[in-house]
């Protein structure tokens, strides 16, 4: 055996040293992996987090502009305002213009109704709508004045009563 090793220590010194360099090599690269794979883990929870905020804020987005719309479409009519005597007015309201198709009196009151202010027309927001009238209810037909193919809708406001 001693002759083996006499021919062949060359050979057996270099498989040594092979098997350390690979070993060494190896505990080198397991740490390298292992920090790399810390880093990597760290870019996706720090990427998650991203993602979890853009999420919220887009949310937020989404619920403020839900407010916005039907802030944007809610009927554009004031409650009724005493002028004086039997004259009332509506203010229109919100940030669109307004057609105005018609004004009446729904309330079969005996007293006289009639729209001083010019309608059919387009009404600008804070623009009012006079008119002479008792108590009772009056209907306004309606729809946006830059949507002309909207169905006309109808709303009710009773006039206000002065207290005295």
């Amino acid at each position: 055996m001693m002759n083996w090793f006499a021919a062949h220590w060359i050979e057996l010194a270099m498989f040594l040293v092979t098997l350390v360099v690979t070993v060494v090599g190896w505990i080198t690269e397991h740490g390298s992996a292992k920090r790399l794979d810390a880093e990597r883990r760290n870019d996706i929870d720090l990427l998650t987090r991203q993602v979890n905020a853009l999420q919220t804020q887009a949310e937020s987005l989404r619920e403020q502009t839900d407010m916005q719309r039907a802030e944007y479409d809610k009927p554009p009519f004031s409650d009724a305002e005493w002028v004086t005597g039997s004259i009332r007015r509506v203010r229109i309201t919100g940030p669109r213009r307004v057609h105005v198709e018609s004004v009446s009196d729904v309330s079969g009151s005996p007293y006289a109704f009639r729209v001083i202010t010019k309608v059919p027309d387009d009404f600008e927001p804070t623009e009012t709508i006079e008119y002479v009238s008792g108590p009772g209810p009056i209907e306004f037909r309606w729809r946006w004045a830059d949507e002309p193919d909207m169905e006309l809708r109808s709303i009710r406001k009773v006039v206000y009563k002065p207290r005295g």
